[in-house]
């Protein structure tokens, strides 16, 4: 994967290269790849999960249900950009990892109000097609109630009345909706049920984007501060937010090792854990020596990614192999 100072850079130049009111600042401030990173991909991990206990792959479901899930993530994104405006505005220690969404503040999109009206109109265009997986491709009674609690929760992240990240519960909405409901929702819309394989995952996806986020506050944690937000990083302190951090971290990777005795193929829990382990261990030892003072919290982000990265991307490899290789011999 690519250095901090390169991801930053690209960052920059895509900035810089935005055209104001163009196609290309809106589908920007949707943030489409970590949409793809944070959604889209434990979302397919769900999916070939189902797959590979079943047997069976409903495309149909897959196509759409995807594409519903794009666009209610693109939304909130969308939606929290517009209402974290004045808070990214005074940010100025930003990074391609920290202090928001620049698409606003460098008015990209000129008139602010468009923002909120383009994040509405995408829950619009949601809408339908989370209705026909419920009723035209009959996916199960919970396919609405995961949707609708997923968009909620996204949407008042930031948003009023509730701003759940003013009053330290944004931490738990990204790791519940991005660490957990995409797995869910991914397999239950394919199986039509839940599974104990279910835990292991969602265990160890939710506490390893919730250190993504724990490492994104660092940067942020000044301006936060100052604009009323109560994320972990201001609550807890450095030191206190990076044994948060150690803690998440050894769970999470114990989770995925174990995940076997929920049913999970021996491979499927053992090969990611062996592509994240080395970044794991480095993370870890680099939290404990205070690494995340100054610059080095630069790396740390991205490293934290990266380990998140390596569970999801090679666990859903290994699954859809596994269900291939079972399903056709």
């Amino acid at each position: 994967m690519p250095t901090f100072e390169e991801v930053h850079r690209y960052y920059r130049q895509r900035l810089d290269g935005i055209e104001p009111d163009s196609a290309r600042a809106f589908y920007e401030i949707m943030v489409a790849r970590f949409i793809i990173l944070s959604a889209s991909l434990p979302f397919a991990l769900g999916a070939v999960l189902a797959y590979f206990e079943t047997g069976q792959f409903n495309w149909p479901v897959f196509i759409v249900s995807s594409v519903t899930v794009f666009l209610i993530v693109g939304a909130v994104n969308a939606g929290n950009t517009y209402f974290d405006y004045e808070t990214d505005l005074n940010n100025w220690e930003f990074s391609a990892y920290s202090g928001g969404i620049r698409v606003l503040v460098e008015n990209k999109i000129t008139n602010r109000k468009r923002a909120l009206y383009f994040a509405v109109g995408l829950l619009v265009a949601a809408l339908p097609l989370g209705l026909s997986l419920r009723f035209l491709l009959h996916t199960g009674p919970w396919t609405i109630p995961l949707g609708l609690f997923g968009a909620l929760a996204g949407w008042f992240y930031t948003g009023k009345p509730l701003m759940l990240v003013y009053h330290s519960m944004g931490e738990l909405v990204i790791a519940t909706c991005s660490g957990a409901l995409t797995v869910i929702s991914g397999y239950y819309l394919q199986a039509g049920r839940f599974s104990p394989a279910l835990v292991p995952l969602c265990i160890a996806l939710a506490l390893s984007i919730l250190n993504v986020i724990l490492a994104n506050e660092y940067a942020d944690r000044r301006t936060d501060a100052q604009s009323g937000k109560r994320t972990w990083l201001v609550v807890l302190g450095p030191e206190r937010a990076s044994v948060l951090y150690r803690v998440n971290l050894v769970i999470s990777l114990a989770a995925m090792a174990t995940a076997w005795a929920w049913g999970v193929p021996v491979y499927a829990a053992l090969i990611p854990l062996a592509f994240a382990l080395p970044t794991a261990v480095d993370n870890f030892r680099k939290m404990a020596a205070r690494g995340y003072e100054g610059d080095g919290i630069n790396e740390l982000t991205l490293n934290t990614f990266k380990v998140h990265f390596a569970l999801e991307l090679f666990a859903s490899v290994c699954l859809l192999i596994g269900g291939l290789v079972r399903w056709l011999t």
